[in-house]
């Protein structure tokens, strides 16, 4: 693993990033610590963004393990989401995130598919062997600070992604086509399905299936994405929409204003809290929370 960086505490909000490298970084786009030091509620937004986020969470009490859920109940997939959905998140508490790219989640997930998994912190001992998830629970707990805990995940995903097992191909299939649509959105289906050597139906299909949406939402999501990096890096809105692929500025502006109710300007600025601007430096710019 890379070098850690503990970011300023404010508003009692105490975040860590850990640097993706190695045999990660097929599989995981960022590594964030979370401890929330003061009791919640806490409003949260959280943006369309092309990961799936696998979470541990934790109490800070002396009986971390048990304060949130049962041993193996606290840690849980979201996958990639239609639209901004805010939400009151826990206070007093230690949040680990892993944004797993769509083939990372393939493999460390054990190609289940994501169809029928709901979209927003589904169980992943629903997923996975329990026993799975009590193991990363503990390592994460007895381990001392955030970037101890943060490396106890590292670890964990790292032995199961060098982990030799057997994939499905539609789900390997999916996760490569979705990796190439992430780094290509404005890539046509058809050249897509394609180079996976299948046709659109089926690639839409698999996509269907295993990444638990279609290639013109990922591929919008991507675009969304692009929208944050861009506009962090100080790029022109006009330059953007052109960059992108959008047919006019006008045409990115209703987009983004869909999937997220801000404007591209009020989106590509928005970090309000501590956990956006630790998302924001993990991913390159990426708007994850909001």
């Amino acid at each position: 693993m890379g070098e850690g960086s503990l970011l300023p505490t404010s508003n009692g909000i105490r975040t860590h990033l850990l640097r993706v490298e190695g045999a990660l970084r097929e599989h995981v786009r960022a590594l964030v610590a979370v401890e929330v030091e003061r009791g919640g509620p806490i409003p949260l937004a959280i943006a369309p963004h092309d990961s799936v986020m696998l979470s541990v969470q934790f109490g800070r009490g002396a009986d971390c393990i048990e304060n949130k859920s049962e041993h193996g109940q606290n840690t849980h997939v979201t996958g990639i989401r239609r639209w901004t959905g805010s939400f009151a998140g826990a206070g007093d508490c230690v949040s680990l995130f892993a944004a797993l790219t769509p083939l990372g989640a393939m493999h460390l997930l054990d190609s289940q598919p994501l169809e029928s998994v709901p979209r927003i912190r589904a169980r992943m001992a629903d997923l996975l062997d329990r026993r799975l998830t009590r193991e990363l629970e503990s390592e994460v707990a007895l381990a001392d600070g955030l970037d101890a805990k943060l490396r106890a995940l590292a670890k964990w995903l790292e032995e199961r992604a060098c982990l030799q097992r057997r994939q499905a191909p539609a789900a390997l299939r999916a996760g490569r086509a979705a990796m190439q649509l992430c780094a290509e959105p404005n890539l046509p289906i058809e050249a897509l399905a394609q180079r996976q050597h299948v046709g659109r139906r089926q690639l839409e299909r698999d996509f269907a299936r295993y990444v638990g949406t279609s290639p013109r939402h990922l591929a919008q999501v991507a675009r969304l994405q692009g929208v944050a990096r861009k506009g962090q890096r100080g790029a022109a809105l006009a330059d953007i929409a052109a960059d992108l692929g959008y047919a006019d500025q006008a045409h990115m502006s209703r987009t983004v204003r869909q999937m997220t109710g801000l404007t591209p300007l009020q989106f590509v600025r928005t970090q309000r809290t501590p956990i956006a601007a630790a998302f924001r430096a993990a991913t390159g710019g990426g708007a994850v929370y909001l």
